[in-house]
């Protein structure tokens, strides 16, 4: 049987059951090699050290300004540590850690986006469904964490997603799997468009680079405290992080803004929020099906970053109110 397609029936089933969204124009890079772990630990933010196999995390690679370069989500398996990136990055990506590698160092970095296709799953159906088409239950993984797994006659990485991630599972498998993968969830769910896994993402809050994240924002002005690690030794922008967390030095925040109901949604990405002198900026405004209402992520200085404060939106010459409002949005 054919699943529905509406957009509203298809929305809902992220929300309930299940829905799916091709994910492959995501990078992913695979880092093998003796010093990996401590390649990628002197890299970045969180703690590689408690990275074993099976396991996942979050991590930020910064500036030695604290700025970010981009957010990663880390997977280890047993000889090599694969890291999904931004779409469109994991090439700049690959060059930047290539870039970094002493002489000394027994690693390498490889770009393997071309030879992958990776799948986004939403619901609460989902387990089951994995549970289903594997033969196996994936329901005692941790967040970010991953395992193998069989669906149809690919072999796939099965991810459950975490605090960073729009989706609550990813399926990662070669690309000459990927037109099988693709049927198996045609018939097992509707598929989102870019346009709704955006909507989800905005309504749990969730940064994407090139919208709310770029080497102008600190990890922790976006939220990203959970790819960050309070006691992990140097790294690259630690410093600067540090003092942000350490002397409360964070002085804008990513909030959530509900906006009025005829604001203009597509116009709004990169807007000025003025607040007495001192500016934020909207990053992705959206419809929220479940709001039934405008909503975006946006900057604001912290004195303005309470839950009920209104800000002045400048666009097109005129103002717009939006209300400071906590995230998610939607839990």
């Amino acid at each position: 049987m054919t699943p529905p397609t509406s957009p509203e029936i298809t929305y809902t089933a992220a929300r309930t059951a299940m829905a799916w969204a091709d994910l492959s124009g995501h990078g992913w890079l695979r880092v093998i090699g003796r010093d990996r772990l401590d390649f990628l630990q002197r890299l970045s933010t969180n703690d590689f050290r408690k990275l074993v196999p099976g396991a996942g995390l979050p991590t930020v690679l910064a500036t030695a300004t604290g700025r970010m370069i981009a957010l990663l989500i880390a997977c280890a398996a047993e000889d090599a540590v694969y890291l999904r990136t931004a779409p469109g990055r994991a090439g700049a990506l690959a060059a930047h850690f290539n870039s970094l590698i002493f002489w000394n160092d027994e690693l390498e970095v490889s770009d393997l986006s071309a030879e992958t296709v990776q799948f986004e799953l939403f619901g609460l159906g989902v387990a089951k469904w994995l549970a289903d088409a594997t033969g196996a239950s994936f329901d005692d993984l941790q967040p970010y964490a991953w395992r193998d797994g069989i669906i149809g006659g690919a072999a796939a990485m099965i991810q459950r997603g975490g605090s960073l991630e729009a989706p609550d599972w990813t399926v990662i498998a070669a690309a000459k799997h990927g037109d099988e993968l693709r049927s198996m969830l045609t018939a097992a769910a509707p598929v989102l468009n870019e346009g709704q896994v955006e909507v989800i993402r905005v309504e749990k809050g969730i940064p994407a680079w090139g919208s709310e994240l770029s080497d102008q924002v600190t990890p922790l002005e976006a939220g990203l405290r959970d790819a960050i690690s309070d006691n992990k030794g140097c790294y690259t922008g630690q410093e600067v992080i540090a003092r942000q967390l350490n002397y409360d030095k964070v002085t804008r925040r990513m909030v959530g803004l509900l906006l009025p109901a005829d604001a203009p949604i597509a116009g709004l990405k990169g807007a000025t929020i003025a607040t007495g002198g001192r500016g934020g900026f909207v990053g992705t405004a959206v419809w929220s099906p479940t709001l039934e209402r405008p909503i975006a992520l946006a900057f604001v200085p912290r004195d303005v970053a309470e839950p009920g404060t209104i800000v002045a939106i400048k666009y097109a010459g005129a103002e717009i109110a939006g209300e400071v409002t906590g995230l998610p949005f939607v839990e």
